[in-house]
């Protein structure tokens, strides 16, 4: 999942914030938004405080792509999900609870998984929650017409029909998801799938979604709060001004385990701001600026995670306008051009560690291993130094392919997000691509939301700053961003042998030899310079002492808030 990052990516995330315009002097800006977002924030929590009511408030750094569940892309949009609605399951803290689904069996082959609801589950405006409702939000998530830029995550969960559902050739109708009965839903898989149930808990475009309302407000469904009837923990109730406000749900079917009466999301840019609210006592919870981080170590506030966010610079190897990147010589070179060591250093003030291979080391390999801790040392990992006289070479041969004798007559576009941490980043593989490869870099600014609903899908683009977060703990899930057939392989890369490779591990039915086949086809991809590795983060974060229950975790929901409590 894209992070924000989630990080999303998934995340999932991506840093994901936009810069303050320069119409002021730095300090100047910060004092004036953060002055205007602490005000609102203050009379807000004085109005919960007087009325005796637990009040929870956080920020985060842009708006969510979407409100409708089904067309949720990146970390940030499952996590607003995640309050709002509720799975058949519900992956929590890494574990598998019963959910919408208070128990379900698995079949002797391990494809087909029958879920029985709970007696009396409703909507938050009363009315039946039935399996019908789960069937139509899985033929809306497949069906075409929908335009769900998570569609094909119905394939990588295994379930039987999901591509030909997708391409057309099979109706929404045939996918193997049947309601036999208000109470039951059946998914038949195409082939055993071990991730699937924790895929099921993460992801919530798998969620319920209600066809009335739907077919009631059709193109503005979910356009705002009032626009959608919600199932989760909390309802939406309001979209408005730049703060998610969550209020309990009355009808959920769990409400001993929610606490918190409200919860603000405020949409902050700057981080900076943020930290200031927080430090103002108007937020609860905050990240860290990374500039920021070493100040706060020794906090007694202070926390930190392994969120899974696996950050990289994405390299449209079919670029049109940049051909040079459809030679692996010159995505080669910029990939021995980094050092990793002074990069993290630069970069991060640090904090993340340095990522000289792509599939994040912590994902599940097998006999309680970790996949870093069986193929780590089997994967062509790039120098952590990275290694100038090696990115030459490869600058050279490339070079002498197109016919190009000067350097400096390579112009190279580099797109990133508005946000001052991301632009710090980008900055600074500028810097190492210029000095190392003599070639002129060029940096261009757009918003998180145009990077993943247009000019990454449509590969408008030459090299770009992005991530991935784990949808489950398995490395196929970074390694599918490549298959050629892939929606989300924004890298446009294409390459028939390692799509057959990878294909095989999804009938493997040996784990060790599937995770092997994995590990080869993570080498396919660092030998061809598909990516570019750069970090693995860690979230640094300040949260009041009073604040319990909160989860943190890998991969498509890193920051879980939906059970926590405020203790007197």
């Amino acid at each position: 999942m894209k992070s924000t990052r989630r990080f999303a990516a998934g995340a999932m995330a991506i840093l994901m914030a936009a810069s303050m315009a320069a119409v002021a002097s730095p300090s100047t800006a910060v004092a004036s938004e953060s002055s205007s977002a602490a005000s609102s924030a203050a009379a807000s929590s004085a109005a919960s405080e007087s009325s005796g009511n637990k009040l929870f408030r956080f920020a985060t750094s842009t708006e969510p792509t979407t409100l409708d569940p089904t067309k949720g892309n990146s970390v940030a949009d499952n996590e607003v999900q995640r309050a709002i609605t509720e799975g058949l399951v519900r992956t929590i803290d890494g574990e598998i609870n019963p959910a919408c689904a208070e128990k379900w069996e698995v079949s002797d082959d391990q494809l087909t998984y029958t879920f029985h609801l709970r007696d009396g589950l409703k909507w938050s405006d009363g009315k039946d929650l039935t399996s019908k409702d789960f069937l139509y939000a899985f033929q809306r998530l497949i069906a075409p017409e929908t335009a769900s830029p998570y569609a094909w995550i119905c394939s990588t969960a295994g379930i039987q029909n999901a591509d030909d559902c997708m391409s057309g050739a099979k109706k929404p109708e045939e996918l193997g998801v049947t309601a036999p009965d208000d109470s039951t839903v059946v998914i038949t898989l195409s082939n055993p799938t071990p991730y699937f149930l924790s895929l099921l808990g993460s992801s919530t475009v798998f969620c319920p979604v209600r066809q009335d309302v739907v077919e009631q407000y059709g193109t503005d469904f979910a356009a705002t709060a009032d626009k959608n009837v919600y199932s989760g923990p909390f309802v939406l109730s309001s979209s408005e001004n730049q703060v998610l406000v969550y209020e309990k749900n009355p009808n959920y079917w769990n409400p001993d385990a929610v606490h918190f009466d409200r919860v603000e999301e405020n949409i902050v840019a700057d981080a900076s701001t943020q930290l200031a609210m927080y430090e103002s006592g108007d937020l609860d919870y905050v990240s860290i600026p990374l500039e920021q981080t070493q100040n706060y170590i020794d906090s007694d506030e202070h926390g930190s995670y392994e969120n899974g966010n696996d950050d990289f610079m994405y390299i449209n190897s079919g670029s049109e306008d940049q051909p040079l990147l459809q030679d692996a010589n010159f995505r080669l070179a910029l990939n021995y051009a980094i050092d990793h060591e002074n990069y993290i250093a630069l970069a991060t003030d640090d904090v993340y560690k340095a990522a000289t291979t792509f599939v994040l080391p912590e994902v599940s390999g097998t006999n309680g291993k970790t996949y870093g801790e069986q193929y780590g040392d089997k994967l062509h990992a790039f120098p952590k130094n990275g290694d100038a006289d090696k990115a030459k070479e490869y600058l050279k041969k490339a070079m002498d392919a197109a016919g190009i004798t000067d350097p400096s007559s390579i112009v190279l576009n580099v797109t990133c997000t508005d946000n001052q941490d991301e632009k710090k980043i980008i900055e600074v593989v500028q810097q190492m691509w210029a000095e190392t490869l003599g070639i002129d870099v060029e940096i261009k600014q757009i918003t998180y939301a145009e990077k993943y609903s247009t000019v990454y899908p449509q590969h408008d683009y030459e090299v770009g700053y992005g991530g991935w977060s784990p949808d489950y703990s398995d490395p196929y899930t970074y390694l599918e961003l490549f298959r050629g057939d892939n929606p989300n392989n924004y890298s446009n890369y294409h390459n028939d042998e390692y799509d057959k490779k990878l294909a095989t591990t999804v009938t493997e039915t040996d784990p060790d030899k599937r995770l092997a086949t994995l590990a080869e086809c993570e080498n396919m991809l660092l030998d061809d310079g598909a990516v570019v590795p750069l970090q693995f983060r860690e979230q640094h974060y300040l949260m009041k002492k009073n604040v319990t229950g909160i989860k943190f975790s890998l991969g498509a929901v890193n920051f879980d808030w939906c059970f926590g409590d405020i203790t007197a």
